[in-house]
């Protein structure tokens, strides 16, 4: 094993354990949502707010922090998002009161995406040719699972180390903190920073290639695949509370799901990155996925609601998980599929990132107005029908990608024979 593939995997290995743990403070609810309330005296709705003033900034720094990855080296970027990330997590872990953890949520919006998502973005494209850009990506979404699953076990054992449950809740955020803090430190050793790596442009001439980017029809495809995929994924979400609402599923089985989409996680991520450099397309396996998924929903749409087939909806969740998990690591990759240079990964991967990501403004809040509205399985169902159109336009929209592709193929093969 030479030196050259254990810095390039070493390096792909700690950009995938920040992707994943840089996250957990910003969406520290998806774990401990209780205790941090408890903790705070908090309603649902002012939780609902720390989380939306965070998603609406990020949304912002998405479009600027593409045209800063591509302006400023990946390791000063990673290593300054991991260090003021942290700081922010040993801030909020203070309590300090309602309103100033708003702001400190504001602040993570920026940190995590402004300086940090593009960037690793950038970095991990760097780190291989045009041909392992889907296990690239792919290993570094399974291995973001790992690391995530490693971490809320830390931040368990701190929490339930205390009787005294506030303290529990403060130290399981700066567990959280102080490894994002030690990650950024890393970054700085690890991270290679070359001088043929930096973008020489301007901010000015960034801001107009930002401008020429999206003027691309397949940039605006790639935003397209990227919004409906990213939707499925948020409505998986709800699955394991589907489980128990509709189907009379225990607690904690709904909990033990919740928990188990790490796994499949890592495996989905490592599956689907090495399947689409065997078949030479990331575009195809988003395709495939696409169909997939439409069967999936398609199962959860006929389904009779009866406790008798629960072990058949685990099952099809589980399914579900796996392929959207194949899916997310595909993401990205396919900016290289798209023939976009290397040099404008930071502008193409912010753009589709503020475009793509744009359903966390509104899904959440529709599909909570479809089940107040419409009780038990009607609610759910509304959301499948929902799911559904979303899986049949990513597989239209993929297609148009890869017929663009296609026709960029032929054309350079005409003009390599001539």
């Amino acid at each position: 094993m030479n030196k050259a593939f254990i810095k390039k995997y070493g390096t792909l290995l700690l950009l995938a354990a920040g992707a994943g743990i840089i996250f957990q403070l910003p969406y520290i609810r998806e774990t401990f949502y209780v205790q941090i309330q408890n903790a705070m005296q908090l309603t649902n709705e002012q939780m609902g707010l720390l989380s939306s003033g965070y998603a609406s900034m990020a949304l912002l720094s998405y479009f600027v922090g593409g045209m800063i990855a591509d302006k400023f080296s990946a390791r000063k970027l990673l290593t300054f998002s991991f260090i003021i990330t942290g700081v922010l997590g040993l801030w909020f872990s203070m309590f300090p009161g309602y309103n100033v953890c708003r702001l400190i949520f504001v602040l993570m919006g920026i940190s995590t995406i402004i300086t940090y998502w593009s960037a690793c973005i950038k970095a991990t494209r760097m780190l291989g040719s045009s041909e392992e850009q889907g296990r690239l990506f792919g290993l570094q979404e399974g291995l973001r699972g790992i690391m995530n699953a490693l971490l809320v076990f830390g931040m368990m054992a701190a929490y339930n180390h205390f009787a005294d449950k506030v303290l529990g809740a403060q130290w399981a955020i700066r567990v959280c903190a102080i490894v994002v803090i030690i990650i950024g430190v890393l970054n700085w050793f690890f991270i290679e920073d070359t001088k043929r790596e930096e973008n020489s442009e301007g901010i000015l001439d960034i801001a107009k290639g930002m401008l020429h980017a999206m003027k691309l029809p397949r940039v605006w495809v790639i935003c397209a695949i990227v919004f409906t995929a990213y939707s499925i994924y948020g409505m998986l979400g709800y699955l394991n509370t589907y489980c128990v609402k509709v189907y009379g599923a225990p607690e904690s089985v709904g909990t033990t799901l919740g928990a188990f989409r790490y796994v499949i996680q890592a495996v989905g991520g490592v599956i689907g990155g090495f399947l689409a450099d065997k078949i030479g397309s990331r575009i195809k396996v988003i395709i495939g996925s696409a169909v997939l998924f439409i069967a999936s929903f398609l199962g959860f749409l006929v389904l009779p609601e009866s406790a008798a087939v629960l072990n058949v909806v685990i099952v099809n969740f589980i399914f579900g998980l796996f392929i959207i998990y194949v899916v997310r690591s595909m993401y990205f990759a396919i900016i290289d599929d798209a023939h976009l240079p290397v040099n404008s990964t930071g502008r193409v991967s912010g753009f589709v990132s503020f475009l793509g990501y744009s359903p966390d403004i509104f899904m959440y809040t529709m599909i909570g107005s479809w089940m107040d509205a419409n009780p038990g399985k009607a609610g759910y169902n509304m959301m499948f029908v929902y799911a559904l159109a979303m899986a049949a336009l990513c597989c239209v929209f993929a297609f148009v990608l890869f017929r663009i592709v296609k026709k960029d193929e032929k054309k350079a093969g005409s003009t390599e024979t001539a």
